[in-house]
């Protein structure tokens, strides 16, 4: 059967390895590839998922997360749409789709590419040292039935960011969160989801203090 074409709407068709395609392995490398596409002054947001690898879901996830993590974080509106990517990118991996659609409105957004790059280089050498003591830890905490609570509360912590952009650190927490998931469902390292579970935790506890505050 002849592979759907890329669209506007749906330029990652992701061949038929889904989620486990030929995308980045480790931290390090989903930053390499995404700072690659960050030589102009305005990079295409399209073009820097494509980069990460549209061919497996985790990469495009962690980037989103990434940024908000980095200090790109404080450019107005950044993190209500790296959180919508992605809770998008967790539902369709929840689906079994066999490819990755986003929206031509996040795919057209265009980056500061020099901004942007500074923000990512600033977490290389933490990715570095993660990617050094990452392992095959708890194993089974990246498996099914555990990797779908995992992917869901990514989801939730995504679907949220939009509502706590307001709030102080608490994006910045939950795209640490996520990042940490992700990575830990990549390379299957359960110590990992479960570092990534406790900084969920700890943006909830620090929105409602914020809130009751």
């Amino acid at each position: 059967m002849t592979e759907p074409h890329a669209t506007r709407e749906d330029p990652c068709p992701a061949p038929g390895q889904g989620r486990e395609g030929s995308g980045p392995g480790a931290l390090g490398e989903v930053l390499g590839r995404a700072r690659g596409e960050l030589h102009l002054d305005e990079a295409e947001v399209g073009k820097i998922v494509a980069a990460t690898g549209s061919a497996s879901f985790m990469p495009v996830m962690l980037l989103p997360a990434l940024l908000v993590l980095s200090p790109a974080s404080g450019i107005p509106g950044l993190p209500s749409v790296c959180g919508i990517t992605i809770a998008l990118v967790g539902v369709q991996m929840l689906l079994g789709r066999s490819h990755l659609w986003l929206p031509g409105w996040i795919l057209r957004r265009r980056l500061n590419g020099p901004r942007t790059d500074k923000a990512l280089a600033a977490l290389a050498r933490p990715a570095a040292w993660i990617d050094r003591h990452t392992g095959r830890r708890l194993p089974w905490l990246t498996k099914p039935p555990f990797d779908r609570v995992v992917l869901l509360v990514c989801i939730l912590a995504g679907g949220v960011m939009p509502a706590l952009e307001l709030l102080p650190f608490t994006s910045s927490i939950l795209g640490a969160a996520i990042s940490v998931m992700t990575l830990g469902l990549l390379v299957r390292d359960g110590l990992l989801v479960l570092i990534g579970l406790g900084f969920v935790a700890g943006a909830v506890l620090l929105g409602v203090g914020l809130l009751g505050g």
